[in-house]
């Protein structure tokens, strides 16, 4: 098998998550899953995560935290519940975009993010401190935007140090008329954590991983992974109708389980 490991991003069965974390965390383990990723507000205790996790067998490979709880008057308390819930990758998921967080669309430009990117070297710092990493997760945004020859992944990976993780969601770049195993390849080292997310552009997020409507190249897409030092493959499906929560995650899970034994045959 592959040295890469497999998690389940909890966004994917996020009203799972919110009304029972041990059971959520319970089904993930049976399906066969080696880790999680956490996404949203904290609510639980750390110290209660970091044993339930413990005890299910469940690596905590990152958590998606929001880009208020890593400013000058939240960071330190952000990197001490990490600490105590034995997150090692804490995730910024998004920046700009349509969602407007940290600018407004009126004030996108080359600057800003090259002001992101300071900053972001800026958190890593604190959080090596802490024995934890900053990365930062991609949207189709930060590879359709144009500033010149530039783009919001261009400027990000560029003027970030080499410590710093790119999470790049396959689904996204796909979504950007963007190539994840060109994009991954040309990264090699930086792209720890890769978010494999199924995408059709006829049917969107309603597919799944093994699904022939799947536009994901994904032997491409594990081979550049295999090669660029990828960690960890997250599953993030957000299929809303066709297959929704555990059951796009266990499809999800069958499917990459079958394209990682095809890379090592």
């Amino acid at each position: 098998m592959s040295s890469m490991s497999v998690a389940l991003g909890l966004y994917s069965v996020y009203k799972e998550f919110q009304r029972d974390l041990e059971s959520t965390l319970l089904r993930v383990k049976a399906i066969g899953y080696d880790g999680v990723e956490f996404y949203g507000p904290f609510i639980h205790e750390p110290e209660k995560i970091k044993d339930l996790l413990e005890e299910i067998g469940l690596v905590n490979c990152g958590w998606h935290t929001e880009w208020k709880l890593l400013q000058a008057d939240t960071i330190d308390a952000t990197l001490d519940y990490h600490a105590r819930a034995g997150t090692t990758n804490i995730i910024i998921p998004a920046l700009g975009g349509p969602w407007q967080i940290g600018h407004k669309m009126s004030e996108d430009c080359a600057d800003v993010w090259v002001q992101y990117a300071a900053r972001i070297n800026e958190l890593a710092k604190q959080a090596e401190e802490r024995n934890l990493r900053i990365g930062y997760h991609t949207h189709a945004h930060e590879f359709d935007t144009h500033f010149g020859e530039s783009t919001p992944w261009s400027l990000l990976s560029d003027n970030t140090h080499s410590g710093i993780i790119l999470e790049l969601d396959t689904g996204n770049c796909i979504e950007a008329e963007a190539d994840p195993a060109r994009v991954i390849a040309d990264h090699p080292g930086r792209v720890q954590l890769v978010h494999c997310k199924p995408f059709s552009r006829t049917l969107g997020h309603e597919t799944f991983i093994g699904s022939a409507t799947d536009d994901n190249d994904w032997p491409a897409i594990l081979a550049a992974c295999s090669r660029s030092g990828t960690e960890w493959l997250i599953v993030e499906h957000e299929s809303e109708t066709e297959y929704p929560q555990f059951d796009g995650a266990e499809r999800c899970y069958a499917g990459m389980l079958e394209q990682l034994e095809k890379l090592c045959n």
